[in-house]
């Protein structure tokens, strides 16, 4: 069974470095450099994504989710767009591991 979850968690690991150069290029224009969305010209306002405790209780495999298949695939909101035309999932897996290090500070 620990075999398992060891799999389970590499199939999410990625590389946060790599994971940068997409975010910047990809997601910044909303969320910002700093993942913190605080750029009130964007309707409607994005999630902070440097809240420890909020980043915390969401899984990889949801943020996965989110930038893949896009805000209403999980019930939030839609003007978060599907990244799945643009990003493979290894840059998918690469943004969520820059996005855990934005709420470590």
């Amino acid at each position: 069974m620990a075999a398992h979850v060891v799999t389970a968690q590499n199939r999410f690991a990625g590389d946060a470095s790599k994971g940068r150069d997409v975010f910047l290029r990809y997601c910044s224009g909303c969320h910002g450099e700093d993942g913190r969305g605080e750029a009130k010209t964007f309707r409607p306002n994005v999630g902070n994504l440097a809240i420890k405790q909020l980043m915390d209780e969401l899984s990889d495999e949801y943020l996965f989710v989110v930038i893949q298949k896009g805000g209403a695939a999980v019930g939030k909101n839609a003007a978060m767009p599907a990244w799945n035309a643009q990003l493979g999932d290894d840059e998918i897996r690469d943004v969520v591991a820059f996005v855990r290090t934005l709420s470590r500070h």
